[in-house]
């Protein structure tokens, strides 16, 4: 299968889970960094600091808070043009908390009213011809479209969609998707799809048996296995088959593992060019973007 051309990536994209309020060991941690990133100018500080820093670019869901970053970066002189965005895509939470609240059609008209009226008319009756017409996958199409419209003015890296919609599709046999996804998101916004996920060799394997042979795939790596699956050493070997452009995520295990020690591991697998982390204080960021820039080449 062919694919658009793999293009050099950002080495360190700033992770957003921090910036939204979420902390994967502590609640009490999540409430304090929700509390304080509710603050627009706190936010614009940390952003502004850690581009001042080298971080250039943010992965970044369609949560709440993520417009208000957007908005801080498109009104920045200097962010404007010199910080790239990664999508990730669905915000799966937001549209289950907000059909509960409100219906999904109201979600979809809040989501449709981004657009403009001219984009969301023809949207809206495109999908629903796609629906009436069983077309599953234009209607997965439309929806991306939607999902994509808060990032419709702002540099893109590259589009991963999330990993609870990867596994489960993988867990259901649906690997067509994935086809979908990266065609979509490579010929109508001409940066690469990535996939997130929870288990990279079982991915890889479903990924080559349809013909590809370049993977651009962001997932858990850490010396201690957090969150990887099946294990640590069947991921460490997959990193080094051919065509594999890996993200690490959770890099130090939630706090877990020494900032020091973490990314000197990193360090180890010279085919890692790009990795992700979530910072919020500007003494985290120094110390941080340090030890990336002297362990990752």
């Amino acid at each position: 299968m062919t694919t658009l051309k793999m293009k050099e990536l950002d080495k360190i994209l700033l992770g957003h889970n921090p910036l939204f309020g979420v902390d994967h060991l502590s609640q009490e941690q999540g409430n304090a960094k929700d509390q304080k990133f509710g603050n627009k100018s706190a936010l614009a500080e940390i952003i502004r600091y850690a581009h001042s820093k080298g971080v250039k670019a943010m992965m970044m869901s369609t949560h709440p808070r993520a417009q208000v970053i957007l908005d801080i970066v498109a009104n920045d002189p200097v962010l404007k043009d010199d910080f790239t965005i990664y999508p990730l895509l669905p915000y799966v939470v937001k549209y289950v908390r907000q059909s509960n609240e409100k219906g999904m059609f109201n979600v979809l008209k809040d989501l449709l009213g981004q657009a403009g009226a001219g984009s969301s008319l023809s949207m809206l009756m495109t999908g629903l011809s796609s629906l009436v017409g069983g077309n599953l996958y234009k209607t997965i199409k439309i929806l991306i479209d939607i999902e994509m419209l808060p990032f419709k003015n702002h540099k893109l890296g590259a589009v991963f969609m999330h990993d609870g919609l990867v596994d489960l599709a993988m867990g259901l046999g649906c690997d067509e998707a994935f086809d979908v996804f990266r065609d979509h998101i490579e010929k109508k916004y001409d940066v690469p799809g990535g996939l997130i996920t929870k288990n990279v060799p079982m991915l890889v394997d479903r990924l080559e048996a349809r013909g590809w042979d370049e993977y651009l795939i962001m997932a858990a790596f850490n010396k201690t296995g957090f969150y990887m699956n099946p294990d640590l050493e069947s991921t460490e070997q997959t990193l080094k088959r051919p065509g594999m452009n890996l993200i690490p995520m959770s890099t130090l295990a939630a706090g877990a593992i020494p900032p020091k020690e973490a990314f000197e591991y990193i360090g180890q697998f010279p085919e890692i060019k790009s990795v992700v982390v979530g910072m919020s204080k500007k003494s985290h960021i120094d110390q941080t973007v340090d030890l990336i820039n002297q362990n990752i080449h």
